[in-house]
């Protein structure tokens, strides 16, 4: 709808101005006799080209001949005594035919030019919908080509660094088996390290003690026993 009002605004204002302020200069009495003029004259040969030169540039639309009919209502019932006279009823339905005229007549004189212009836009769109396509394409393809080349180099890459791997292994396990055996042939070259364990029978010896202190008590007792 906003559009519409965009594409009808200039022209509804040319329209509107012309029923409006024309009646002005024929309200004198010398210029009285002559408003016909404006009737049959001024308001149709504004209807019908503004009607065709909306349409030479938006095409046929017919509500835009609703236009002049709906700016005459108001110059009707200021200027001409609004719907008591049977000849502004007929004015109404004059200036519709003569926006539909002027629109077909726009149609006719400036519609190959429209047409053309119409067909040369949609190249250019087509035209420039091809090339961002093309764009496109070329942008898929140069992505694909970056992917196969940087999966490429890093194939290299990784063959490269496996057999460093590999020689860097196979150096540690030399390495571990080196310590493992020199750990070994020390264990064997040290000598046997004396065990801490004593035969001796620690619990046996203090019975005996226990034993002779038990007897010499004993001994004592008889001696005493004796004096």
């Amino acid at each position: 709808m906003s559009g519409l009002i965009k594409k009808y605004l200039p022209y509804a204002l040319i329209i509107f101005a012309v029923f409006l302020i024309v009646p002005i200069f024929f309200a004198n009495k010398t210029m009285e006799n002559f408003f016909g003029i404006a009737l049959y004259f001024i308001f149709l040969v504004t209807t019908v080209a503004c009607s065709a030169i909306y349409c030479s540039k938006h095409g046929l639309d017919f509500l835009f001949a609703l236009i002049a009919p709906i700016a005459f209502l108001f110059t009707m019932i200021i200027y001409c005594g609004g719907f008591s006279n049977i000849t502004n009823i007929i004015l109404l339905g004059v200036y519709l035919v003569a926006g539909i005229f002027g629109l077909f007549l726009g149609d006719l004189a400036f519609g190959d030019e429209r047409h053309k212009k119409e067909q040369q836009e949609r190249r250019e769109a087509e035209e420039i919908l091809l090339e961002a396509k093309r764009r496109d394409e070329h942008e898929r393809e140069r992505i694909a080509d970056e992917t196969k080349s940087q999966r490429s180099e890093r194939k290299p890459r990784a063959n490269q660094r496996t057999p460093q791997k590999r020689a860097q292994q196979t150096a540690n396990r030399q390495r571990h088996n080196q310590r493992a055996s020199q750990n070994h042939s020390t264990k064997k070259q040290s000598p046997p390290r004396p065990r801490d364990d004593d035969d001796f029978d620690y619990d046996k010896y203090l019975a005996d003690i226990d034993r002779r202190s038990q007897l010499d008590e004993e001994i004592d007792d008889i001696l005493k026993n004796r004096e």
